[in-house]
This record gives C-alpha cells, structure tokens and sequence, in this order.
C-alpha cells in the first residue's frame, strides 16, 4: 500500500475518534433496537418471545418433561397496522415560494422534479418503506440521498437518487445534534460490511485493503480483525464545513441601490474601496458537505458534494436522551410484556387441556359382552355405529345404553389473562379491535373508516415524524438542485395525478420562470403575444417553461396523507352525494365528477363534458379571432375612407362638369343677349337676312334643316297697335325688348 498522506492521517483519526464516540453514546439504543427486532419476527421456530430462561425451563433442558411455549405473534399485526397506513399514504412534499423573486410556477417545477426523483428512486416503496419500517420497529428509520450519473445514457449529467438503509443500525451520527430532525448533523456515516469479491468488483485497485478501518469493532463486535470473515468494512464518512466569507452592502453603478455581494466573488481593489469608504458588512458561512470512502486503513474515495447538509435523513421514533445515554423505541417496546403474557396464557391454557383426558364412555360391561375391541377403539377411531347389548342374555333384564361423560375443559382463568393480555396490547398501542376492522355498530363504509382512523390520533406521532423527515430531505434537494443543474437541461416534471411534463432548468434565465417558445421558421427565437396570461403562453404549440432555481428562495412542506387514489375515490363519494342531492347541477360539474371517477373512459366522458371555455386553447383562439376582427374593421373602415374619397372625387368632377356646363351656357346666353342687343341697333332693313339666318338656325336645332323660309313681305304685316312711331326714341343705341315695327 502506498504511503498515506497526512490529510488522510487526519481524516482516519477523526473518523475513529468520531464513531467511538457515536458508538458510546448510542449503545445502549443498539442492543435493545436489536432485541425489539427479534421479538418482532419471533415465530414457532426461533422462539424470541420468549424469555431465554423460561424456555429452557418449559423445554425440558434442565430436567423434568417439556411442557408448551407457544409463540402467537400479535405484535406484527400493531406494527402492522402503522405502517401499512403509511404505505396507503401519500408521502410528498409541497414546495412553496417565500420571495427574494421566487415564484409559484418556478415553485411548482421544482416540486415535480422532486416527485420525478422519488418516482426514478422508487423512494415511495423502497427507501420511505424500508426507513418507517426502522421506525416502528426499532425506533429509528434513514433514507440517503446520493447523486449519480443519469442511467441509461452517454451522458456526463448527474441526477439525485433517494436510497434505502436496511440496517439503521448502520448509520452513526453526530451525538451533539439539537434540532428533532437532526438537521443540524455536522457528521455521519454509514459503516457496512461487503464480501471481499464484491468490494474489489466495485473498487478495483485495492485488493490490499484488509480488515476493519482502524481496527474499529461495530456494535460491540470484539473481534476487531474481521480479515478471516473474508469481509471488508467499509466507511461512508460525511462531514460538514462551512467556509467564511464577508458580505458587502455595494451601490449598484447604474441605479444607485445597494446591492449585496460576497467579498470572495469581488476584485480586491472593490475590497478595498469597500473597507475605505466603510460600507456595511458582516461575516457569513457557506456551508458544503464533504464525502470520504474509507476502507481498512485508507481513504480511497473523497471528494466535495453538492449538499448543504448531512445527506442521511433520519425517521424518529420515540427518542429521548436520560443520564446521557441516549435511546430510541418503536412500537414493538411497549408491546413485549403484554405479549409475553399472552404466549404464557396461551401455553398455559393449552397445557390445562393437555393433561386431562379424553372424554371417556360410561358404560355397564354386560352391554359391550362380545363387543369389546370396537370400544375399546371408540375415542381413536371414527366408527360409523357402535353395537351394544339392551337385554342380558341370562336375566333377560334391560340395560341401559352406553352414556359419554363431559369433555375436557380448559382453564376459565387462563382465557381470562388470554383476554386481558390482548387487551392490554390495545391500551399500549391504541389500538382497539374496532380500530383494526374489527366489526363494529358502523353501518356506513365512511363510518367504518373513520372508526379505523381514530387510532391515529394515539400515534400520530410516527407520522408527524415523517413528515419532518420529509421536509428535511425536501430543503437537501432544494438547496443541492442548483449545483447538479449548473447549465441549462431538459427535466422531467411529474405531477400529483402521475402526468408527465418537460420543463427546462436554465441557470441563465433572467426569471425564476417564464414560457420559451421554440424557433421561428426562420430560426429566430418567437416572442409571446402580448396581453396573454401564463397559462394561456403555456398552452401554445411547442411552448415550454423554464425556471432558473438560483432566483429566490423556496421552502418545504410535509404532504403526508391518504394517497391521490384514496382522496380521488373520497372526492367522487362526495360529489356524488352533492349530485344525488341536487342532480340539475350535472351541467355544470358533470366533467369534474366523472374526472374523479375511477372506471374505465372516466377521463373521456370527462374530455366530452368539460365546458369548452375551459379549454385555454378555445381562449387563445377567441382572442386570434378577436384581434382578427379588429384588423378586418380597421381594414373595412379604411376601404370605407377610399370609398368617400372616391365619391367626393367623382363629385367634384361631375360638379366640375355642371360648372363647365353652367358657363358655356352662360357664354352662349350672353352671346345671344349680345346678338339681340345689336340687332336691335341696326335698321329694319339689315335686320332681314339676320332674322332669316336666326329662323333657319332654329328650325335646323328643331329638326327641319335646310328648310326654305318663305318670304315675307313687310307690308303685309299687321301691324301691332303702338304709342311709338316708327324713328321713335325706343330706337336708341341700347334698345329694349319690344315689339319691332317695321
């Protein structure tokens, strides 16, 4: 083996040192968390119920006949009895957003990769069973929590995986812890024991390695050199450190706002301005987990985790420290002595019965004469009939039939400590036989399970301790989910009901959440639309949610419960008391009630009913076709100004025309007055061959052109009465309309 370094020097004596002192304070705990374990699995065959001394003297072994030592394990069935409850239970956690810009979507994606880690862990049936079972029985149940390299792909990302620890006795941890759920461990390790082959299959390299780390007995083992078992003690060893550093409050250049900025990320001459200018600043810890595989005498694994704390959860028990000796118990502690009197009773009663014989026949001997050898078969063989004689062949006298005496009773007082001992069993654990389905005055099956849950209330306990375990583990993930997804990663999301969903972990983002919608035909990254909500971006095609878990702070809460199958079956028996008091409201919560039910094409029934408002899809088209009737107003109202304008355009031009039209008419009008004027200026007999033009043209515009226009003889004109002689003053330059005398 190659020479030790002295950090392993000191890592080796810590360890040492550490687990002697876990082991001391914890063994009186060990050695009765392993009776408890035995009494629990006693059968007919191993005989743990029994106390050493009395089977030995009831056996036979030293001297005398054997006499019986019944083993009638009731125990199991109160044991029993909690952690099937728990198995019916829903055991989760409810991530919480608690500000610093968290957010309840980015809270609800963190949430469903925890379940997807308990779903890939198969934590519900492995680890969270296996660490109730330590619970209930032994006092003290754990679950490790490990990180490990995503199965099935060539991949370097790394996923978290929820474990099972069979032995709690295994685990030993931090004697100076305060907090119930040991959340302030500074140090644990799980020390277990492997073959020789296997332990070189999975750490090869090191087939040198030989016996117990630094000689280090487990539970009491004297046998500090285990090398001859052909075994390999190895040490998972977890520590915690914190590394110090200082906080500064530092204005922010662009906004002026103090900003808060570790002194280890800052450059030192910002340090230095810091110290100058006496900014506010405090000491801070960042704590980290550090691992350490040890096996014989070396270190051959070590390295930092991404944890912030002690990575083994506890499930407490009863645990309580008295003159510094610390002890945990579970269920089965309290049940030993009523148990043992039971056993007792039970062989005791039994022996009674044993001892007494047969119930034998009274008969007169003269009746069975020549009958003997089938009477005397009568207790061990099942004959049809029996013959015997009714009349003495001598006296001829008459003789009475064979007559059975009463069969052999048991002890009256033994079934009565058989009785009190059982419920005695009850009073220790609280459970009585209506509890444990015994049957009862309840009539209704809600009734009878109510009466079935009132034993909660007596061990309640167990399940508040579960609970705090669970939060614990929750707040490991939470803290340690950063550091696993330091890039930007596709993530499973698994949701109460069991639906699968992606979501992206990004780092990077500049929210705790928001929709990524996929690229354009062009590559280009879309953006939303504006004015939708969360949910209706999240109902796009192809859009996605990407949540950064480094923005905020988030908190954890127990869920534990009746599992989403069990509160499924009681959410439709209520809405079918509710449509059975009121069937018109079928309408409006018809879907609902049959997504709660649990038969065959439930959830299309549900799909057919569901009001189609509902459907955010359906809003999103509303509102396409919203902005689409928008744009075709906008666009009719447009045409609609074209159309005026073209109206007023033809408007003008017809008006235009009409103008033009009015001023040739005017011109020609004007030039008629014109015409009229001068003909009234000239003689009579200059005026002849005009009128006769002006007739001509008139007759030609009326439809008869060319047409000779007769002569007219002026004397033979009548003349038209007048006060005005011909050469009169109306014959001046500017005549006026008038008769014309020629």
């Amino acid at each position: 083996m190659s020479e030790r370094l002295p950090e392993t020097n000191d890592v080796l004596r810590e360890v040492q040192e550490r687990f002697e002192a876990a082991r001391d304070f914890e063994a009186q705990w060990r050695k009765r968390a392993l009776e408890d374990l035995r009494f629990f699995h006693a059968d007919a065959y191993n005989h743990d119920q029994w106390d050493s001394a009395v089977y030995q003297a009831r056996s036979g072994t030293f001297g005398g006949s054997p006499r019986p030592c019944l083993t009638i394990n009731k125990t199991q069935q109160h044991v029993f009895q909690i952690e099937n409850d728990a198995r019916q239970s829903q055991m989760g956690m409810k991530v919480n957003a608690t500000g610093f810009g968290s957010n309840e979507k980015a809270a609800d994606v963190i949430e469903g990769i925890i379940r997807h880690i308990e779903y890939q862990s198969n934590a519900q049936q492995n680890a969270y069973n296996c660490a109730i079972q330590g619970q209930v029985r032994q006092g003290m149940g754990w679950v490790h929590v490990v990180t490990d390299y995503v199965r099935g792909q060539d991949s370097f990302d790394q996923d978290f995986f929820i474990k099972s620890v069979p032995d709690p006795r295994s685990v030993y941890s931090d004697p100076n812890t305060q907090e119930p759920d040991h959340s302030d461990m500074q140090w644990a390790m799980i020390v277990e024991e492997m073959p020789r082959a296997e332990f070189e299959r999975l750490y090869p390299g090191h087939e040198d390695i030989k016996g117990a780390p630094l000689s280090i007995a487990a539970d009491g083992d004297e046998r500090t050199d285990i090398s001859e078992r052909d075994t390999v003690r190895v040490f998972r060893y977890y520590r915690r450190n914190e590394d110090k550093d200082t906080l500064w409050a530092v204005p922010n250049a662009q906004t002026g706002a103090m900003q808060a900025m570790r002194q280890s990320e800052m450059p030192d001459e910002m340090v230095a301005m810091c110290r100058e200018m006496q900014l506010q600043s405090r000491p801070i810890t960042r704590p980290h987990v550090e691992f350490f595989l040890i096996a014989g005498n070396d270190v051959i694994s070590s390295g930092l985790t991404v944890f912030r704390h002690i990575p083994l959860v506890p499930f407490v028990g009863v645990e309580s420290v008295i003159d510094g000796r610390l002890d945990r118990c579970g269920l089965v502690r309290s049940l030993i002595d009523p148990q043992r009197m039971f056993n007792y009773s039970a062989s005791a009663f039994v022996e009674s019965i044993a001892t007494q014989t047969k119930s034998p026949w009274l008969v007169d001997e003269r009746s069975i004469e020549g009958y003997e050898n089938q009477w005397a078969n009568a207790n061990t063989s099942n004959q049809a009939w029996l013959p015997y004689r009714s009349i003495d062949p001598d006296t001829s006298e008459a003789l009475q039939a064979p007559q059975r005496l009463d069969p052999p009773t048991g002890s009256t007082g033994h079934m009565q400590a058989m009785q009190n001992a059982d419920l005695q069993m009850q009073m220790v654990t609280g459970q009585y036989q209506a509890e444990m389905g015994a049957p009862g005055n309840e009539k209704s099956g809600r009734a009878i399970n109510e009466r079935q849950r009132q034993s909660d209330t007596a061990n309640y306990h167990y399940t508040d301790n579960q609970g705090m375990a669970l939060r614990l583990l929750g707040r490991i993930l939470i803290d340690a989910i950063p550091f696993v997804c330091d890039t930007a990663r596709a993530v499973q999301v698994l949701g109460m009901d069991g639906t699968q969903s992606s979501a992206i972990v990004d780092p990077q983002s500049p929210q705790a959440a928001q929709v990524v919608l996929p690229p354009g035909p062009n590559g280009q990254p879309q953006q939303s639309q504006q004015g939708l909500t969360f949910e209706e971006q999240l109902a796009q095609e192809g859009a996605i949610l990407a949540v950064n878990p480094t923005i905020g702070r988030y908190d954890v809460e127990a869920d534990v419960g009746p599992a989403f199958a069990t509160r499924r079956q009681d959410t439709f028996n209520s809405l079918m008391q509710v449509l059975q008091a009121n069937p018109a409201i079928l309408g409006q919560i018809g879907d609902l009630f049959f997504k709660a039910a649990d038969f065959p094409l439930a959830d299309e029934i549900a799909d057919r009913l569901k009001p189609a408002s509902d459907d955010p899809r359906l809003g999103q088209a509303q509102q396409t076709i919203q902005q689409l009737q928008a744009q075709l107003q906008q666009a009719m109202q447009q045409l609609k100004d074209k159309q005026q304008d073209f109206d007023l355009r033809a408007n003008k031009q017809r008006h235009d025309q009409v103008i033009d039209l009015m001023d040739a008419d005017t011109k020609k009008r004007e030039q008629q007055t014109d015409e009229m004027a001068a003909i009234g200026s000239i003689s009579p007999e200059s005026l002849k061959p005009v009128l006769e033009n002006l007739i001509r043209t008139i007759l030609a515009e009326q439809g008869t052109p060319n047409m000779p226009v007769p002569e007219v003889n002026p004397q033979s004109l009548e003349r038209l009465p007048s006060t005005n002689p011909p050469g009169g003053e109306i014959h001046t330059p500017n005549p006026v309309t008038g008769a014309v005398d020629a």
